[in-house]
């Protein structure tokens, strides 16, 4: 039967594209299943796997790209502090230099709600789960923790069927 994949992966990869689009779309697993006419089971392989590849994504954000955009407004706050600090030494005028005054500390404010609210923000987003672990061999009973929503499968490896 020719599916018009050339490598096993291609279709995983086309697979896992659709289990993703059709979950976004809010199918159960059993019915991704019966539309793309595969097992449950695996389903809920693809479904772990785009968890983990979720899971890593995150991480990787987090930690290369998520940081410099916390830092770039602080730092352009940083600038408005000085050239407000700079308008209100140079102001001839007390109303001009009371606003150049106001802007500064609302700009100290602002880095310090930044500070706040963004390292708790970031500290929620780099608290990842970590792998339970496991090392399934084929055959193995996967069973769910609490709170996950997909039902115990049997497990099989990439590459060995399905």
């Amino acid at each position: 039967m020719n599916t018009g994949f050339k490598t096993k992966s291609e279709e995983m990869q086309w697979r896992r594209s659709k289990v993703l689009e059709l979950k976004s779309q809010g199918l159960d697993q059993r019915e991704i299943a019966q539309i793309l006419q595969v097992t449950p089971a695996t389903i809920t392989f693809d479904l772990q796997y785009l968890r983990n590849e979720a899971k890593e994504s995150i991480k990787d954000y987090t930690t290369k790209q998520l940081p410099l955009q916390y830092k770039t407004p602080i730092v352009a706050t940083q600038n408005a502090i000085r050239e407000f600090w700079s308008i209100s030494q140079k102001a001839h005028d007390n109303k001009e230099k009371m606003q150049a005054l106001e802007h500064y500390l609302e700009c100290h404010r602002g880095v310090c709600r930044m500070l706040k609210e963004g390292g708790e923000k970031l500290e929620t987003l780099c608290d990842v789960e970590e792998d339970d672990g496991h090392n399934y061999k084929d055959g193995d009973m996967v069973m769910p923790k609490p709170g996950e929503s997909f039902s115990p499968y049997i497990y099989h490896s990439p590459g060995n069927g399905e």
